[in-house]
């Protein structure tokens, strides 16, 4: 399992330049079986991912934790981007599993967002990358 930290801050793993992302802005997990999990990590302006069948069709539906596809679009604050070109400017390769099972190729590759990060102790899921509350 791989997490890459998503944001405007240099320090971040893929770093945006974009004054709608907030500098630690969201997660992208790479699963242990390849599977892809993104988690917003309380930017202001959020993460959203594409509604309806068409990427013209429907609106955006906002995400705080989900699985998404390599290929589906992405909005992170006002940057438009899909978690393929975001591994893709991962500054390490990561290998994810494709749309249909087969594996991919490896691709060459700080503080919180306005509202703070989710109170109480959190874990990820070893085999998801998903995270999950634990109340004290």
């Amino acid at each position: 399992m791989r997490t890459l930290v998503i944001g405007r801050s240099p320090f971040a793993d893929v770093v945006l330049a974009d004054a709608s992302v907030a500098s630690h802005h969201a997660e992208l997990v790479v699963a242990d079986d390849g599977r892809l999990h993104l988690t917003d990590c309380a930017g202001g302006t959020g993460t959203w991912r594409r509604q309806g069948a068409g990427a013209e069709e429907g609106g955006w539906a906002r995400i705080r934790q989900a699985f998404v596809s390599s290929e589906e679009p992405l909005r992170l604050g006002d940057h438009l981007c899909t978690a393929r070109e975001l591994l893709k400017a991962a500054r390490e390769p990561v290998a994810v599993q494709g749309a249909q099972g087969a594996p991919v190729q490896p691709w060459p590759g700080g503080g919180g967002g306005r509202t703070g990060r989710p109170r109480g102790r959190v874990e990820r899921d070893p085999r998801t990358g998903e995270i999950i509350h634990r109340r004290p």
